[in-house]
């Protein structure tokens, strides 16, 4: 009795693989291009809304100089208690934008229509004589109030109407919009404006809980 044996065919069929360590590889690659592409989009984007941050600081700074040296010319001698008020004004503005820096350090904004995005329009629509004194930004939805000052009552739907063509505005809503005198301490500002929203209200001056 004869038997023969094949020695050129395997007895077994090659295991089948659906991808090869050359595929797997290639794709594990692209993978990692697309995560460093976007933590690199993230980074420009924090830098950027910090830099519009640092943007209305400055120029609220500047507004905040021009006043003190306009007042200390009209009222060369302040009480303590007037010194007092001013400074407990002065440490809640600097609190308050502390506030909004550390909510977009956390990355607590969308890209398009979140405040960050409201700060950045509010610093590019910038008009020679006008200024901004506060800004309150609700942090869930599209709400924002302001109140600024002014040398010339023209200056105001002007710069309502520069803002109107911001994207990032598109659907915030207004529901008041006062206009008043300034006081002496207030100068070198012959008005102050204030755009108000709903369930966002700015504290009295003078006014006590």
């Amino acid at each position: 009795m004869e038997q023969q044996v094949n020695l050129y065919q395997p007895i077994l069929g090659a295991e089948k693989r659906l991808f090869s360590a050359r595929a797997i590889g290639v794709g594990l690659s692209l993978l990692a291009l697309c995560l460093c592409g976007l933590a690199a989009f993230g980074a420009w984007r924090t830098a950027r809304v910090e830099h519009s941050v640092a943007l209305l600081e400055t120029q609220q700074a500047g507004a905040i100089a021009m006043a003190e040296r306009a007042g200390a010319a009209l009222q060369p001698g302040r009480s303590l208690a007037e010194l007092q008020t001013q400074a407990k004004s002065l440490s809640a503005d600097i609190a308050a934008r502390e506030r909004a820096l550390d909510l977009v350090r956390q990355g607590a904004v969308s890209p398009a229509t979140g405040f960050a995005a409201r700060l950045e329009a509010l610093a590019r629509r910038q008009v020679e004589g006008l200024w901004l004194r506060n800004i309150m930004v609700g942090s869930s939805d599209g709400r924002l109030a302001f109140q600024g000052y002014t040398v010339d009552r023209g200056l105001i739907p002007e710069y309502l109407g520069a803002l109107a063509g911001e994207r990032a505005l598109a659907g915030v809503r207004f529901d008041k919009l006062a206009i008043r005198r300034a006081k002496q301490e207030e100068a070198p500002a012959q008005l102050v404006f204030e755009l108000g929203a709903p369930g966002l209200k700015f504290e009295v001056p003078g006014a006590h809980p």
